[in-house]
């Protein structure tokens, strides 16, 4: 690419006769900006290859003669923007769009003029940042770059991803040196690339509250780009026309990517593309003209006040009314509901009063107004122990009445950050989600404070943590100076305390009372230069003289002792920075270790375990747990005691329950605590160590012993987990989730594998080794227990692959070991399967839970509980999976043993006579559905609450077969219960309330009421993919759902292009042989007929009917109807070859 094509290129100059000296004259001029993408340049992007024909530059002008058209030209090579910093890189660009594009006009005198903008793939992305860049431009130094921002009135996006883009598939155009899409890829494979797929999720959401201030209209590729073995879309449907948008959309006919842009008079789409464009060029100067006028009255009252002015302003365009500034923000009960810090406040907190003056002029002032120019950011960057997180802490504390709430995110990793956006979520009613927690906070109107703490990883992409909007003030901790760009409003660096500040904060934190004489204060003031008046280690020495572990004149004589004690360990692992701090926490810790106590070793213990957690958020319930379950566990037999080496433990696990109880603990935690080498929570319930104790506690162990410490670690928190079974339920969802991070940080310290071993002579063989590698055998089963434990928390906190790994590990060790037949590997097997469900490995399920019916039915007989359960849970599947047969089959058979063997009200049989139900209703038997599901509910509301889950989801089952009976207000009666219900015991963005409010809009377009309906899925669909994905089942039934309410209202196109969009996600899931997907179709072709296109509705009747036979059989109602209606079609057509509406009574 030539330096010529980078920057703002003139294409287009206006012509004299609409040019003169006065800017006020040039009513009708507006600025056509063109923006290019991917593998292209600000020229050839727009240039027909056949011949050379410019359309911006050849065509444009002619038709659109007041238009003067620029284009904008970067390095658009795909590989730039593979890896990290994906979003820093547009942000690079957008912001040089916003200044060249300013200077130009500056320099031209059209600085009001109207601009339309023409975006192409990633330019549209571009250009999306470049508009956010430029609302927020607004400060006094800044703001010309808002004028672009004002000016811009349109944007036609052509084939511009808007959820995330694939640049595997860019990449293979780049290598193959082809710009066109027609790339030759000799020697590669038929098969397209491993996506590697960068998020737009941030741009996205930044750009949303802005969409409704201009005209848009989306075009998308019509046919896929040819890679030279596989064809695919360079930017999905989907993607490129958003159905949530409302905005025109249209397809480019019979253009790939790349050609969708090389327009030609003669192009079937320029026509489109040319009267869109007229359009917005009239309607243009109008509204530009009265957005400058409001814009120069905003400005006008700005620079009133100079609070105002060092703040910045911002106008309201419009079509909006104004929300960027909140008045009578003096509501006090709007303020202060939601205090959660990342530590304590400190009631004595000495020092920084200029830093925190600072932070409070940077994010509060002006006081009379909450100004919403942009999220403000500030940045409080230094060295670890420098007291980061106190100043926020405090600083929040101090100001919390100036926000109605203050909210804190772990950002040690992206996996805490997301589990700290997830409890935000939680709080405010939405699913426990990431970017529920994120729209809670983008959405809330009321000022809040967000401190993200521990950002120090040079991997962490900070924006990424930021919300979505221009709402909110944060306040970012972290060790990496680098970060500080990231802060709009400045950053603050926070090192060592004033001489005055140390010497306060020692002698407070040894509780030496003032007035101090001179000889205390020379000798505090020797003690903070020797720690470097590092306020961390200040503060843990005056702990030490608190406690009396020295006094204040013995504290540098100890000190140099345990200074010099610790260079003498060459074994004991410090940085030169970290020595003198170091030698601080050694001090305390050798005072522990000297007292001998019980209470005291053992503190040293639960140390050296938590230095292997992560550091932050230990709940105590787990080392209570792990007692508890210790105790109750099942002794050994004295043979196997003999053979069994001991399983470490730390002593306070091993000791009799006699010696200790769980009050104990509180005792041991207090010795941390007194010495401030842990500090609680608020409620006392968890604790947490400063990252950089954290850090000592563990590089204190000598490297020799630091295995056996973290095994000793998962040892004690694996103990803490129980595995559910019929005399347990299992663990705790939000206690398994609390144990996450600490799983995820032993796991990485001490790795739990189980290796394979060969035994010859088959299963007596292992009988055999059994009996002479007994002790061997007995680790494996550690192992093996470790494993499943592991592998459970996993499950149940979503990380499936995670849970998956450790599970077939102990699936493959007790097939090996004890055979299918074993109870134990039936277990681990149903585990699995439960797994392999949540990966979408769906065969491979129903496969494992086949095999544990078989092994039941030999060894158990098929009337045994186990045997019917397992058939139940396999019945399940087998619809699931949308073998409809198959599970009718399997059901029914369960359900008449069950009821003969358990009763027809166990609970066991209750679950799979609902299951029945709703499996009848598949197959269109709706009286027998129904008269199932009131059978089950008869007895759930009699035996339990009316908010109990299994009740409600048999009112559920009970309401959409009464839909399917037509009895729509019962139907709607019900449903409605279930959702309210749901709603309060669940959350208004659980999976299963949305679930409720997709079927509750099915009963609202049946009864005719559109408008609600599509208000519900809307809301449903956006609240799905937040707290699920947007590939989900639950999502994609929504937007099917959707697809209906469109067609019914009339609005055909965008009922077939949602349609397609939800049929191609559903084949890739779910398969195309799944009834979803056969479903999808029929609705398609009844869809195309209710357009005319008839013979596009038998061809999608025809690859439903294909699809059919395998899984759903031809036996099916639906096979049966969708084979009668192509045989209609298929006569009518004979009959009349030139049929284009063939009348059926059928609504879509």
């Amino acid at each position: 690419m030539t330096l010529v094509s980078l920057g703002i290129l003139h294409l287009h100059e206006l012509s004299p006769d609409h040019e003169t000296n006065s800017e006020a004259e040039w009513k009708n001029a507006v600025d056509i900006v063109a923006v290019h993408g991917l593998n292209e340049d600000s020229i050839t992007a727009w240039s027909a290859p056949e011949t050379g024909t410019l359309w911006l530059k050849d065509l444009i002008p002619k038709h659109i003669p007041q238009a003067r058209v620029l284009s904008f030209g970067y390095e658009s090579s795909p590989s730039r923007f593979d890896g990290p910093g994906f979003v820093d890189k547009i942000r690079s660009l957008a912001t040089t769009l916003v200044a060249d594009l300013e200077a130009d006009r500056s320099l031209g005198v059209c600085r009001t003029r109207p601009i339309i903008f023409v975006c192409h793939g990633l330019g549209g992305v571009i250009v999306k940042k470049a508009l956010a860049h430029s609302a927020s431009s607004t400060s006094p130094l800044v703001a010309h770059l808002n004028e672009i921002f004002i000016s811009t009135f349109a944007i036609l996006f052509f084939g511009t991803p808007h959820i995330n883009i694939n640049l595997a598939n860019w990449l293979v155009l780049e290598s193959s040196g082809v710009g066109d899409g027609r790339a030759q890829r000799p020697g590669y494979s038929q098969s397209s690339p491993p996506k590697k797929l960068q998020s737009l999720e941030s741009i996205t959401d930044q750009f949303a509250p802005l969409m409704k201030k201009f005209y848009t209209t989306f075009f998308w590729e019509g046919m896929p780009t040819d890679f030279g073995g596989y064809h695919d879309f360079l930017v999905e449907p989907a993607s490129a026309a958003p159905a949530i948008y409302e905005s025109p959309k249209c397809a480019i006919v019979g253009a790939t990517h790349s050609r969708m842009v090389k327009l030609l008079e003669w192009s079937p789409s320029y026509s489109t593309v040319l009267a869109t464009l007229k359009r917005y060029c009239l309607k243009a100067p109008g509204v530009i003209n009265d957005r400058w006028k409001k814009a120069r009255d905003a400005l006008a009252r700005a620079r009133l006040n100079e609070a105002h002015e060092m703040a910045g302003f911002r106008f309201s365009l419009p079509d909006k009314l104004a929300d960027h500034v909140i008045k009578n923000i003096s509501k006090q009960e709007a303020r202060n509901q939601h205090l959660y810090t990342p530590l304590l406040p400190s009631v004595n907190y000495i020092g920084r009063k200029e830093i925190r003056e600072q932070i409070r002029q940077a994010l509060l002032l002006p006081e009379t107004e909450f100004i919403r120019q942009s999220q403000r950011r500030l940045i409080v960057h230094g060295i670890a122990g420098s007291g980061k997180s106190q100043l926020c802490t405090n600083f929040a504390s101090d100001n919390r009445e100036s926000y109605w709430g203050i909210f804190t995110i772990d950002a040690t990793s992206e996996a805490l950050a997301a589990k700290s956006y997830a409890e935000i979520g939680k709080i405010g009613g939405l699913a426990s989600t990431e970017s529920a927690g994120k729209h809670y906070l983008s959405q809330a109107r009321e000022p809040w404070l967000l401190i993200i703490d521990n950002a120090d990883s040079p991997e962490l992409h900070l924006p990424s943590l930021f919300p979505p909007g221009d709402r909110g003030h944060i306040l970012v901790t972290t060790r990496n100076r680098e970060i500080q760009r990231y802060g709009n409003v400045g950053s603050i660096e926070l090192g060592k305390l004033g001489e005055e500040e140390a010497l306060y904060l020692l002698l407070n934190s040894a509780e030496i009372s003032p007035p101090w004489d001179k000889s205390t204060e020379t000798k505090g003031k020797e003690i903070a230069k020797i720690l470097g008046y590092l306020a961390l280690a200040i503060k843990q020495a005056g702990s030490a003289i608190s406690r009396k572990l020295c006094n204040l004149e013995d504290y540098l004589a100890f000190y140099q002792y345990y200074r010099k004690k610790r260079k003498q360990k060459a074994s004991i692992a410090s940085s030169s920075a970290r020595e003198d701090i170091y030698s601080a926490f050694d001090l305390s810790f050798e005072h522990l270790d000297k007292k001998q106590t019980s209470t005291s070793q053992d503190a040293i213990e639960i140390l050296n375990i938590v230095s292997f957690f992560h550091f932050d958020n230990i709940r105590i319930e787990i080392f209570e747990s792990a007692m508890r379950n210790r105790r109750t566990a099942q002794a050994p037999s004295s043979l196997i005691s003999r053979l069994q080496a001991p399983r470490p433990f730390p002593h306070f696990l091993k000791r009799a329950s006699e010696d200790t109880d769980i009050y104990y603990l509180r005792v041991v935690l207090c010795e941390l605590y007194t010495l401030s080498l842990i500090g609680y929570d608020e409620d006392l319930k968890s604790f947490r160590l400063h990252p950089l104790i954290h850090a000592w506690a563990r590089d204190r162990i000598d490297p020799k012993e630091r295995k056996i410490w973290a095994l000793l670690a998962l040892n004690t928190l694996v103990e803490a987990i129980l595995l559910p079974s019929d005399d347990h339920k299992g663990l705790d969802t939000d206690l398994g989730k609390d144990i996450l991070p600490h799983l995820d940080e032993c796991l990485a310290a001490c790795p739990v594998e189980i290796e394979r071993f060969s035994i010859p002579f088959g299963r007596l063989g292992i009988q055999v080794a059994k009996l002479i590698m007994a002790t061997h055998f007995l680790n494996l089963k550690d192992k093996a227990e470790t494993a499943a434990r592991c592998g459970y928390v996993y499950a149940l906190c979503g990380r499936f692959a995670d849970a998956a790994r450790y599970i077939t590990m102990v699936k493959d060790l007790t097939v090996q070991t004890l055979g299918y037949d074993n109870p134990r590997t039936q277990m681990a097997m149903m585990g699995l399967a439960n797994v392999l469900w949540g990966l979408g490995k769906l065969e491979q399920g129903i496969a494992l839970q086949k095999r544990v019916v078989e092994v039941r039915q030999k060894w158990l007989g098929s009337s045994h509980r186990d045997t019917l359960k397992a058939m139940a849970t396999l019945g399940q599947s087998l619809w699931l999976n949308g073998q409809y047969l198959e599970s009718l089959q399997l059901l029914e058979k369960t359900t008449e043993k069950m009821i003969d063997t358990l009763g027809s009200e166990d609970r066991d049989t209750l679950v799979v006579m609902d299951n029945l139900g709703v499996t009848l209703g598949s197959w269109q038997r709706y009286e027998e559905s129904r008269a199932m599901h009131e059978r089950v509910l008869r007895v759930r509301q009699r035996d339990a609450e009316e908010d109990d889950i299994d009740t409600l989801t048999t009112m559920s089952n009970l309401a959409m077969a009464l839909l399917d009976l037509g009895e729509l207000e019962q139907a709607k009666e019900m449903m409605s219960r279930v959702y309210k219900l749901r709603q309060k015991k669940l959350g208004k963005e659980h999976p299963y309330t949305l679930w409720a409010l997709c079927y509750l809009s099915k009963i609202y377009t049946e009864l005719g009421l559109l408008d609600q309906a599509e208000r519900m899925l809307e809301d449903g669909i956006a609240a799905g993919k937040r707290s699920l994905s947007e590939d989900h089942l639950g999502v994609l039934m929504g937007c099917g759902e959707l697809a209906r309410v469109y067609a019914r209202q009339g609005r055909l196109e965008e009922a077939e292009r949602l349609s397609l969009s939800v049929l191609q996600k559903v084949k890739v899931t779910r398969g195309s042989e799944h009834f979803d997907y056969i479903f999808g179709m029929w609705k398609l072709g009844q869809l195309y007929e209710k357009k005319n296109q008839v013979r596009e509705a038998l061809d999608a009747y025809r690859v439903a009917f294909e699809h059919t036979e395998t899984r759903l059989t031809r036996e099916h109602p639906l096979a049966k109807q969708i084979e009668l209606r192509i045989d209609q079609l298929n006569s009518s057509i004979s009959t009349n070859p030139e049929t284009t509406n063939i009348k059926e009574d059928h609504t879509y």
